[in-house]
């Protein structure tokens, strides 16, 4: 048995699928994926669809699930007459936000309005249910998985979206540590996160933007001390859809890295 984490597919079912392979991921396995499989590419929701319906590959809560469920409920509300939309008249409406082109939420709603009644209200509830953060032991080590944060106080293994107190959900995918620069001044009682002795794995900073690169200018897994934290993070800029772009994968029991091009992806059957 093997345990895998990877983050930000983006819609790039093909990338996601020729990890699978390369890994030969067996039903004996388990993968944590980190959240923003959807969005920017555009192939989203077979991503989302084939999650659904795999027992061993548990998905969360990343940013851009978030702004999709924010709109689904925005657009029922509108439907039913239920929202006043003068209150948007000076900010983005929720499925605005979503489908900017900052966010590249188009491809997802049209394709997810594509899908049956059924279907639509089947992916809703199964996004509603996934997780924000889990807390996991491999090994000897303590790890700590979300998209992108976590919280000061204390919640034991896991926290669910659907339990998560208010703008906790916000918080946990929207902002990243690597917002403040790693030599900023912090005193041990405004460490932000309560399990300080965790490693943290995290997506939605893709690594290039930390200036972690192979010699290829390609994204790599970043690994190492930040702000006093452990520190993993495998959004290797899938977003970008550029020759820098990687779908990263880490193997927990032995911390291996395994790595998914936009051309090796091309050549998924």
């Amino acid at each position: 048995m093997a345990t895998y984490v990877i983050s930000d597919i983006h819609g790039q079912y093909g990338a996601y699928r020729r990890l699978l392979k390369e890994i030969n991921f067996r039903d004996t396995d388990y993968m944590y994926v980190l959240g923003d499989v959807i969005d920017r590419g555009n192939e989203g929701v077979e991503v989302l669809r084939d999650l659904m319906r795999r027992k061993n590959v548990e998905l969360f809560i990343g940013n851009h699930e978030l702004m999709m469920l924010n709109s689904i409920s925005f657009e029922r509300k509108v439907r039913n007459g239920v929202v006043d939309l003068a209150i948007y008249s000076n900010r983005y409406t929720p499925l605005e936000l979503w489908t900017h082109p900052s966010n590249g939420g188009t491809s997802t709603h049209q394709a997810f309005y594509m899908q049956s009644t059924k279907d639509q209200n089947a992916m809703e509830e199964y996004l509603r249910e996934l997780p924000l953060i889990r807390r996991i032991k491999v090994g000897k080590k303590s790890y700590h998985l979300s998209h992108s944060y976590s919280l000061h106080r204390k919640f034991g293994s896991e926290l669910y979206y659907a339990n998560a107190r208010l703008k906790e959900p916000e918080h946990v995918v929207w902002e990243s540590i690597f917002d403040e620069p790693d030599f900023a001044p912090m005193e041990k009682s405004q460490w932000p996160f309560y399990y300080k002795r965790d490693t943290y794995i995290v997506g939605h900073v893709f690594t290039q933007r930390l200036g972690h690169i192979n010699e290829e200018g390609q994204g790599n897994i970043f690994k190492g001390k930040y702000r006093g934290y452990n520190v993993i993070n495998i959004d290797c800029g899938l977003a970008l859809r550029s020759k820098s772009s990687r779908l990263g994968c880490l193997q927990l029991e032995n911390e291996e890295e395994i790595y998914i091009t936009l051309e090796d992806s091309e050549r998924e059957d």
